[in-house]
Order: C-alpha cells, then sequence, then structure tokens
C-alpha cells in the first residue's frame, strides 16, 4: 500500500491505540476514518460497512477452480517475491532482495519474472513503460481475450514493487502476497477456452510512490477508450493475527458499478464457504491510497480488497514485513474470494451449445433463425445466427439456462426450452424444431355468374 496513506495517520493511531482499550478501542477506527475524511474533503462523509445480498449462484468449475489454491503454492511464490528462496529469471538464479521501484536491477528482474511466468501459464504478456521522476519504470500485463465481446474487460491486479528504499526491502504482505496471488490467479484461469470477456492479470510498479504505474496505465487505457468494466486490486491480503479474518472491501459511490463489486467479492466467500468475514465500505478515505483509485478517477469501476485495517501488520514498510509473519490460511481464503470474483466476472464458466434448427413440418433447416441463451445470474443474453443449412454453435454459460429459439420470419412459433444443461467448457448438443403456425384454408364459395 502507497507509504503516503500509512505517514498521514500511523504515529496518531498508534498514540491513542495504546492509551485505550474495550469500547474506546471499538470506536477508534471510526473516529480514524472521519478525522480524514475532514482533512481530504472539509466533511464529514462517515464510511459504513453495508449488508451483502446474493448475486450469483454456486458453479461446481469455479469450486475445482479454487480447490487448486493451496497454501504451499501461495507461500512459495511470496517467499521467491520475497528473497526468501531463489527465482529462476532468463534461466539463471536471481535472490530478490528488493522490490523497490527505484531499486533498478532488482526491480527490473522482478518484472521480468513475472513476465515470464504469465507466459508460461500460456498467456499473452507486454511491458507497458512510463516516466516518472525521470525513471524509466515498467509494468507488467497479461491478456486472455473473450470470445463473446473481447471489448469488455476485466482487471486483476496488484502492486508488485514495496518499501523500504533500501537495498532489503521483503515486501511479503505489502505486497508479496497480493501479486503472488494474481501470478497465481494467472496460472489457473489461463487454459479456460470459454471466458466471455477479456481478462488482464497486471502487476503495477510504482505504487509506494504515489500510484505512479496503474497512474500511468489507467491513462493510457483512456486514451485508447477502452471498455473496462471492473478492477479488483488486491493489496495486503495474507495478515491476520486475531483469529477474525476479517477482510475490508472498498467501493466508491462515484462510480456505483463499483459498489455491486464489493457485493460479488462477498458472495462468492459466502457461496464457497471461505473463512473470511467481509466488510463493504463505501467511500472510506482507504480508498484512495492504493492502485484501484487511478481507474476510480477516470470512471472505471474498482475495488480495493484489503486485509482489516484494524488488525493492521506492525511490520509494514520495514525489512521484517516477512512470509513468516502471515497467515497462510486466511491468505489462501482472501486469494480464492478474489479468484472466484473475476471468474464470474469474465463467465468462465461457460460451454458450447450446439445444433441445428428445422422446421417440424418438412425438416428442412431454417436459415437465419435466432438462438439465444440466458441465465437470471449471469447478468448477458448469449445469441447466435443458425447458417444457410441451420446449424449453429452458441457459447453460453454452464448450468440451466432458457434457450429461445424465433424464426427469421413468419411462419413458425417460437420455442422455448427453460432448464438446458450446457456443460462447462465443452459442448452440449441441442437440436430445435419450429412448429409451423396453423395453415387457415377459406372455404371455396361458387358465385352466380
Amino acid at each position: 500500500m502507497s507509504d503516503e496513506r500509512r505517514q498521514t495517520t500511523d504515529h496518531g493511531r498508534q498514540a491513542a491505540w495504546g492509551v485505550m482499550s474495550g469500547a474506546g478501542r471499538a470506536i477508534l477506527p471510526w473516529l480514524l476514518a472521519g478525522v480524514a475524511l475532514l482533512s481530504l474533503s472539509g466533511s464529514l462523509s462517515l464510511a459504513a460497512p453495508v449488508a451483502p445480498t446474493a448475486t450469483v449462484a454456486y458453479d461446481p468449475t469455479i469450486a475445482a477452480i479454487l480447490a487448486q489454491v493451496t497454501t504451499q503454492t501461495l507461500s512459495a511464490e511470496v517467499a521467491g517475491l520475497s528473497g526468501e528462496r531463489p527465482i529462476t529469471v532468463a534461466g539463471t538464479l536471481y535472490t530478490l532482495t528488493t522490490r523497490n521501484s527505484y531499486q533498478t536491477a532488482p526491480i527490473s528482474m522482478a518484472t521480468r519474472y513475472a513476465y515470464e511466468q504469465f507466459l508460461a501459464a500460456g498467456l499473452t504478456a507486454t511491458y507497458h513503460s512510463y516516466v516518472y521522476n525521470g525513471q524509466h519504470w515498467r509494468n507488467v500485463i497479461a491478456e486472455q481475450p473473450g470470445r463473446q465481446d473481447p471489448d469488455r474487460v476485466y482487471l486483476l491486479t496488484a502492486h508488485l514493487d514495496d518499501m523500504p528504499s533500501g537495498t532489503v526491502a521483503p515486501g511479503a504482505d505489502d505486497n508479496g502476497s497480493g501479486s503472488a496471488a494474481v501470478i497465481v490467479a494467472a496460472r489457473l484461469l489461463a487454459d479456460r477456452d470459454y471466458l466471455s470477456y477479456t481478462l488482464r492479470f497486471v502487476l503495477f510498479t510504482g505504487e509506494e510512490q504515489g500510484l505512479r504505474g496503474s497512474a500511468a496505465y489507467a491513462a493510457l487505457c483512456q486514451s485508447r477508450g477502452e471498455d473496462i468494466r471492473g478492477v479488483v486490486n488486491l493489496d495486503m491480503i495474507a495478515y491476520d493475527s486475531d483469529t477474525q479474518p476479517i477482510i475490508d472491501l472498498h467501493g466508491s459511490s462515484t462510480v456505483s458499478p463499483s459498489l455491486q463489486l464489493t457485493r460479488l467479492f462477498s458472495d462468492v466467500v459466502t457461496l464457497y464457504g471461505l473463512n473470511l468475514q467481509p466488510d463493504r465500505w463505501v467511500d472510506n478515505w482507504v480508498i484512495q491510497y492504493s492502485d484501484q483509485w487511478s481507474f476510480l478517477q477516470r470512471g472505471y469501476p474498482a475495488i480495493l480488497a484489503i486485509e482489516d485495517d484494524d488488525d493492521f501488520t506492525p511490520h509494514y514498510h520495514t525489512v521484517n514485513d516477512r512470509l513468516s509473519t502471515l497467515d497462510l490460511d486466511y491468505y489462501a481464503d482472501f486469494a480464492r474470494a478474489a479468484i472466484g470474483t473475476v471468474a464470474y466476472l469474465v463467465h468462465l464458466n461457460e460451454g458450447v451449445l450446439s445444433g441445428t434448427v428445422r422446421a417440424l413440418d418438412t425438416g428442412l433447416p431454417l436459415a437465419g433463425s435466432r438462438v439465444e441463451a440466458a441465465a437470471d445470474w449471469a447478468g448477458h443474453t448469449y445469441t447466435a445466427v443458425t447458417g444457410a443449412d441451420g446449424r449453429y454453435a452458441l457459447i453460453a454459460p454452464a448450468g440451466q439456462v432458457t434457450v429461445t429459439v424465433r424464426a427469421d420470419h413468419g411462419g413458425y412459433f417460437d420455442v422455448i426450452l427453460p432448464g438446458v444443461s450446457v456443460a462447462s467448457s465443452s459442448v452440449t448438443p441441442l437440436n430445435v424444431d419450429l412448429p409451423p403456425w396453423p395453415r387457415l384454408y377459406l372455404p371455396w364459395v361458387s358465385r352466380e355468374p
């Protein structure tokens, strides 16, 4: 998390915390939030958690993916990023003693490592270069295009850089935890053939210097006119010391779909039985102090997912921010929740409906017929049109869908088929015969000459 955020609040908070207990400690976070908001905007707008509401249904395909997220995999990745084991970069072993953006050689190796991990997962990977304070820095981006609407884009992000500014900066929690989760997510989701929408995995540098990498990248996205529908930013997701596995989900009312993202994240926790307690926050001052803010400022829906602010790591921005301080079970469930959230956003759980539309009376194929599939939770109607041979292939949400088939001209009734089961990541055959309208024959009448 950006150093600016803590510099403004830590000293006063720690002093007050040392002399308060019981009810006093319970209200202190609310008082600090109010003071920060007053200092930022000049008027008090009290943040408050909001109650979750169900938005999606359980999906076994997503459950199987989440089951592959393990504490062993995550801890090994964080160990590599925080210098507790060597990583392989450009075919050689290298130990990351720091990932600070001003440490030229180590941050270059860290970004190259992420780039190579994305490539190894089968994704298209690129660097996004930018200049700050005379320094040439770079973000790392990997992309898996969507098949239904590739111009509709969702991002899973974290910042790769860390503090302190010296030559030793492990940064296990801040933000090796978020970066490792993004890398693991890329590996698990990269081999999925049926994403409706484009999914990007982005690791930023320069976050600790004031969100520099994300600011440059968000500006680039806006200049390209990109249709970014959601950004899930992970920043410090592995520290929990008080046996209360609270996670904070921060959204902004100024870009209202942001609040829907926090609701979806919370619902994923509930649906998959993750041992987490989501607190959803609206317009809390924390929202401005990590990379999601760069996107919110440009009108893109974005959220911050972060560990409980009332159980904040004492190792923040020190050489003691190491793997041994993390709660790996808490961390694994947090990573699962993030991966499940983006899986729903890009409609990962999809398959293909394929078949032929014919006339019931003649058995002839009906070209140009419209085939639609919809599910209540999907928020999108999937559509295909039959070819000259009456055949179609339609990407559709896995699970129970309602299929509607219409001829492109009069003469046939529509057919509506509720409860069609679509198998995930495979082809489900479905042939449809459209019944003809009844033909009316008027009686023959003779006239006198």
